[in-house]
């Protein structure tokens, strides 16, 4: 047996060839950097093959589909952020900065980290906190970019103290309620809402047509679902089956070249806003003098000196940024990492955030980058579209069972090595239209929405027949008001979530209110019981009592 094929997954942890028990991923040590030293026992004798496993011959076009599917789907929401990043920091970065985050962050995580198939990227919370920070740089009558730096450096110490302590053994009393339903469903919603919402907007713009508004929210619509039908098309009677295969792992790449050509057909009739990135390759904030900000920054000040006491007031706010990323991180790592996905390689929570706070916290911080962090909807996309599903035909509905997972850091490198060449792409990807990024930024909120069980619960509340219930294995044990107050609770915890993002005054707290969660999710022992909290915040696929028909799942999202 070899020393690879010695590791194997357990949910209580990992067993040696010699048989003895090993502590689990999220378990504490009791040791100085036991967790750490753990994850990379189970990791380092998997590493060669996380190159080589992309390229073989059964997986290399299911690598390559997944490459250009997620260099689009993680360049999207790079640009999107980066706009936005732009415009609440007043100019201090925007999305030149934006991709070269993503870039750089991305090819450090993918080659050292202990889950390769996390995604890094801009998220909303970050995007929320991040102008949280210039806006108490602002109050404080102190430069952004210093305090910024600072910030980001002390939430590098932050994150590593958590990763050497076995810290993230902390996740082990995260339950669905939170990983799967809230936070999931929270990151799935703000990818939904900020695709959409320009497309909308477009409408209310005064300098904007009725004409280009109706066109760009056609081309919105067209790659959405030219994309979610051909991601189903290898379900389809049509053509023979290696090209339906071919065209679905190629959906959303062959929606967006197609939209773009549409686009470039009417170009001389339509006024379309394109992807704009600058080609002189220089950081956005201009100084008084006129000139650019160096590519370094200065933590003593740019175009003043920066005070020693500005030093001290960066903690408080590395606080909040250090929880939101043990958050972020370790619910998507979790997420990746849960049972019903099928993976057989172990996870490495500890090295995950021990990379994040060693390497690519300081990069950002040194070079005046926003943040990059393990993003829940591209990993989800990202281990969808390596992972080859048989559907079963049930009474009931259809079951979906993830067969093989392409596990293997390359794609992840290659995807951020792209990103990095967008830069030096700006000719052709001037072609781009937004409109089209948001179908591809929408279509990627959809499609993480398949499997998370709250908006599986949400979806009841529309049917009034009792007896056209989907079989959940809760439905059949349990009382459907009890699964209704269930799904109110977890909605009224979204709305605040969502809330506390969305308004200005209150994102400051939003990381402590989702750390929070884990507490309330505590606290509903008074409301339910340890019966009904078991079937309903349980994966299904973790259920060991339950019989096969109660542990299928509806096929209700994009890919299949």
């Amino acid at each position: 047996m070899s020393e690879a094929a010695g590791v194997m997954r357990s949910q209580s942890g990992f067993i040696s060839e010699a048989g003895k028990k090993d502590y689990g991923p999220l378990e504490f040590t009791g040791k100085l950097a036991g967790g750490l030293r753990l994850d990379l026992r189970r990791r380092l004798p998997l590493y060669a093959s996380d190159w080589t496993d992309a390229f073989k011959p059964d997986n290399f076009q299911k690598s390559l589909s997944s490459i250009l599917y997620l260099f689009i789907a993680a360049l999207a929401p790079a640009i999107t952020f980066g706009s936005r990043f732009l415009d609440g920091t007043n100019g201090q970065f925007g999305v030149l900065e934006m991709i070269v985050s993503t870039a750089l962050s991305g090819v450090l995580f993918s080659t050292f980290s202990g889950q390769p198939l996390s995604i890094l990227g801009a998220t909303g919370p970050f995007l929320a906190y991040t102008l949280v920070v210039y806006d108490l740089a602002v109050g404080a009558d102190i430069e952004f970019m210093p305090f910024y730096l600072w910030v980001c450096m002390w939430c590098s110490l932050f994150t590593i103290l958590v990763a050497v302590f076995d810290l993230c053994a902390l996740m082990k009393h995260v339950t669905m309620f939170s990983e799967d339903d809230i936070f999931a469903g929270l990151i799935s919603l703000i990818f939904i809402i900020d695709g959409v919402r320009p497309i909308i907007e477009n409408f209310a713009e005064k300098k904007m047509s009725l004409n280009n508004a109706m066109f760009e929210a056609l081309l919105f619509i067209y790659t959405f679902g030219l994309a979610t039908y051909l991601s189903h098309f290898r379900r389809t009677p049509w053509m023979l089956r290696p090209i339906r295969n071919l065209m679905a792992n190629f959906a959303v790449t062959i929606a967006l070249v197609t939209a773009s050509a549409l686009a470039a057909l009417y170009s001389s009739d339509t006024n379309l806003r394109m992807l704009s990135v600058d080609a002189d390759f220089s950081p956005n904030l201009v100084l008084s003098d006129g000139s650019k900000r160096p590519w370094i920054v200065n933590p003593m000040g740019i175009d003043r000196d920066f005070p020693a006491w500005g030093i001290a007031y960066a903690i408080l706010p590395a606080i909040g940024f250090a929880v939101l990323g043990y958050l972020d991180q370790n619910l998507t790592s979790v997420i990746v990492n849960r049972p019903s996905n099928g993976l057989e390689k172990p996870p490495g929570y500890h090295l995950d955030l021990f990379v994040r706070g060693a390497l690519t916290l300081p990069a950002c911080a040194v070079l005046g980058l926003p943040l990059s962090v393990a993003s829940t909807v591209p990993s989800i996309t990202h281990v969808i579209s390596l992972t080859t599903y048989e559907v079963k035909q049930l009474p009931q509905g259809e079951r979906k069972v993830p067969t093989k997972v392409v596990e293997q850091r390359a794609t992840n490198f290659l995807i951020h090595v792209l990103i990095g060449c967008a830069l030096f792409l700006a000719p052709v990807l001037k072609f781009l239209p937004r409109a089209v990024l948001q179908g591809v930024f929408f279509y990627m909120g959809i499609a993480s929405l398949t499997g998370n069980n709250l908006f599986d619960r949400l979806f009841l509340w529309l049917i009034w027949d009792a007896s056209k219930y989907p079989q959940y294995h809760y439905i059949q044990k349990l009382p459907i008001r009890r699964v209704h107050l269930y799904t109110f609770v977890q909605v009224i915890c979204l709305a605040i979530l969502y809330g506390l993002k969305a308004i200005k005054e209150t994102s400051v707290v939003f990381p402590f209110f989702m750390a929070s969660l884990a507490i309330i999710r505590k606290a509903m022992r008074w409301m339910f019981t340890e019966e009904e909290l078991q079937q309903l915040d349980a994966h299904p696929a973790e259920d060991q009592d339950d019989e096969a028909p109660s542990q299928f799942r509806f096929v209700t999202g994009p890919w299949s």
